[in-house]
């Protein structure tokens, strides 16, 4: 992208210490390498909206920085490569105030992060209520219980930006599901407590419902069971006390 530049020149190629304003109103200072944006610099978008301050490479974005894009509030603090985030990494969400705190690949959250979901209540009073299949089918959360300030978390896997692989995600309430994930659904198998209803589910799940056999737990007594996408079919035992006898 052409501009006009101002800065330190060898045989008539940026290289060293300048400053490089493009015709959009772009602008970035800092080293330059052969012609490249390269080393430690500071680029602004036409508006002031972006900002990235950091490690480049042949005029990408590569190595660590830190960028803000001032109309939303989002942030990012971490690793780059080519351009986008790859490696360790925290993405904060100015709308939604969501935290992830973990690795990154090509651009997307992939290895191991913890991702820290704002609570927000509804307008007009209310906690924001959702159940625990709709939320993790939307990537989001809008837990039980909590009001303003609160968090729900997900800690484990992921990949291509969705929960995958071993994961436990915790409401602000205390309730959870920890076991596998799938594209960002409850799939294989896994442990669910709500709080609500002080029931424990242990078993399958198939895309976000309970599907298969699995065992429920609840004020005290333990019942085995099947479920089909989320509803039970039938008990397959009697319940039976989870104390044992003196």
């Amino acid at each position: 992208m052409r501009g006009v530049f101002s800065g330190d020149l060898v045989d008539g190629i940026r290289h060293g210490a300048g400053v490089l304003v493009f015709a959009n109103g772009d602008r970035y200072e800092g080293a330059f390498a052969h012609g490249f944006r390269d080393g430690h610099g500071v680029f602004t978008s036409e508006r002031g909206n972006r900002v990235f301050e950091g490690q480049w490479r042949r005029s990408e974005k590569h190595g660590v920085g830190r960028e803000r894009w001032l109309a939303s509030g989002d942030r990012y603090d971490g690793e780059y490569e080519r351009d986008v985030f790859h490696g360790r990494g925290v993405l904060t969400r100015g709308v939604s105030g969501s935290t992830y705190d973990g690795e990154f690949q090509d651009g997307k959250k992939h290895g191991r992060g913890r991702m820290e979901f704002a609570v927000k209540p509804r307008a007009g009073g209310g906690s924001g209520k959702a159940d625990l299949k709709s939320v993790l089918a939307m990537g989001i959360s809008s837990s039980a219980g909590g009001g303003a300030g609160s968090v729900s978390v997900y800690d484990g896997s992921w990949k291509d930006g969705r929960m995958h692989g071993e994961g436990k995600y915790t409401r602000a309430d205390g309730g959870f599901y920890e076991g596998t994930w799938l594209d960002g659904l409850c799939h294989g198998v896994g442990k669910e407590m709500v709080l609500a209803t002080g029931e424990l589910y242990d078993g399958q799940w198939l895309k976000g419902q309970r599907h298969g056999e699995g065992a429920v737990t609840r004020n005290g007594k333990r019942r085995r069971g099947v479920w089909d996408m989320g509803q039970r079919v039938k008990w397959t035992t009697a319940e039976v006390s989870v104390f044992k006898k003196a």
